[in-house]
């Protein structure tokens, strides 16, 4: 997941994905340039946090819906 500290939609996703006992990894692309280059590059010249990779599926300030159907999709945990 990629993250910036201090964000709501971040805080939001990683309760989604701990309700769900997921493990994540994240990484700050305000302290990582080439995380920061990745999500601009994906998401056209943008950097929304948080974007969630799950599995082979992207999600851009996600829900919780779209996490669980992201979930399903890829049949993660």
């Amino acid at each position: 997941m990629y993250v910036r500290r201090h964000c709501g939609d971040v805080d939001y996703a990683r309760q989604v994905l701990a309700d769900r006992e997921l493990d994540w990894k994240e990484i700050d692309i305000d302290r990582d340039a080439e995380g920061l280059r990745k999500v601009i590059e994906w998401n056209k010249g943008r950097s929304p946090t948080p974007t969630v990779w799950i599995g082979k599926t992207m999600l851009v300030e996600p829900d919780e819906d779209e996490i669980d159907e992201a979930l399903e999709k890829e049949r993660v945990g």
